[in-house]
């Protein structure tokens, strides 16, 4: 799944909203009609639902962004971010409008980073981004997006249903290594890297929990 996050010059968003719109940008997706059994999006899905669930985290600006929302996929606004998320499709396919996007090298600013949020009944989820390694913003985008799905592929129905009326609400934290070890050991979701890009294989890389 390729995740196309908007960082114009003039008004970049910050860090903590650019991974909250990316994490909703795919459960958005993946929630959408089109991605519903027997839809136009379903075959293509579910070949990745079957393989690895990677995803890539990609920038753009001005025309760039604008070429790539003729693409398939969903596009969420959220506190000041915008994040595109496309239907996956093979990296040897990938069109021109997103092949050329930049994949690294981008950090933003995180003027609303928080270290702790509490899980309410039928709230928002909350996810953890590891603090070690620190995650470059691609790779913690990425890592935030799979804790969101992994997050809906895991909870009751009711509570997925809940969760889906109300708009998938969501929040980053960034936790200090021990409070990143406690969150941990009570997440009933984690996200276990395979080690691909940036970090050792087997690195967790963040996790999830809700009520």
């Amino acid at each position: 799944m390729q995740l196309v996050v908007r960082v114009e010059k003039s008004q970049p968003p910050t860090r903590t909203a650019a991974l909250e719109a990316s994490a909703l940008a795919t459960v958005t997706l993946l929630s959408d009609d089109r991605a519903q059994e027997g839809a136009e999006w379903c075959a293509s899905i579910q070949r990745w639902l079957d393989g690895h669930i990677r995803k890539h985290v990609r920038r753009a600006r001005g025309a760039q962004w604008e070429q790539a929302q003729q693409l398939p996929g969903v596009t969420v606004t959220h506190r000041g971010a915008q994040v595109r998320a496309f239907v996956p499709m093979s990296t040897g396919s990938l069109p021109a409008e997103l092949r050329k996007l930049q994949l690294s090298g981008t950090e933003l600013a995180d003027p609303d980073l928080r270290e702790a949020a509490t899980p309410l009944p039928d709230g928002p989820i909350v996810i953890a981004i590891t603090p070690l390694p620190v995650l470059p913003f691609g790779k913690a985008a990425a890592a935030a997006a799979h804790a969101a799905q992994l997050s809906a592929m895991s909870m009751s129905a009711p509570r997925r249903q809940t969760w889906a009326d109300d708009g998938f609400p969501l929040v980053v934290i960034q936790p200090g290594p021990a409070a990143w070890a406690r969150f941990t050991a009570a997440a009933p979701v984690t996200v276990v890297d395979a080690g691909f890009t940036v970090v050792e294989p087997n690195t967790m890389t963040a996790a999830a929990t809700w009520r």
